[in-house]
């Protein structure tokens, strides 16, 4: 995680929700200096505080962490890239074979509340 960027972000969101760092840290039961440390990008806060921050600045985690949600699935498929690379072609087909039913399950049986919320 970008401390520094999710400190800014932090402040931004937290100044626009209108509360002071004491009053934040009130909100979410830990300290001012906790929230000015995470501000200026020297602490990261657990996933616990995190959703407390999001549920106090009525914001969704995604916005908070930027795109560090992006960059995490990122990595993972130059990762599964770099580990396909590594098998016989013969090989890599039936991972992309499987890969490929898994999402299709995925999407029939189980995104059927994606399908609602896009609309």
């Amino acid at each position: 995680m970008d401390k520094k960027a999710f400190g800014k972000r932090l402040q931004y969101y937290r100044e626009q929700a209108g509360y002071s760092q004491e009053a934040l840290a009130e909100s979410i039961e830990c300290s001012a200096i906790f929230i000015s440390y995470m501000e200026r990008g020297e602490k990261s806060p657990s996933l616990n505080t995190l959703i407390k921050l999001t549920k106090a600045l009525n914001i969704p985690v995604d916005i908070l962490l930027g795109n560090e949600l992006e960059n995490y699935a990122s990595e993972k498929l130059k990762y599964i890239e770099k580990q396909l690379k590594t098998l016989l072609p013969q090989t890599q087909d039936k991972i992309f074979d499987m890969i490929d039913a898994i999402i299709s399950v995925e999407i029939k049986y189980f995104n059927k509340s994606k399908e609602f919320t896009d609309k």
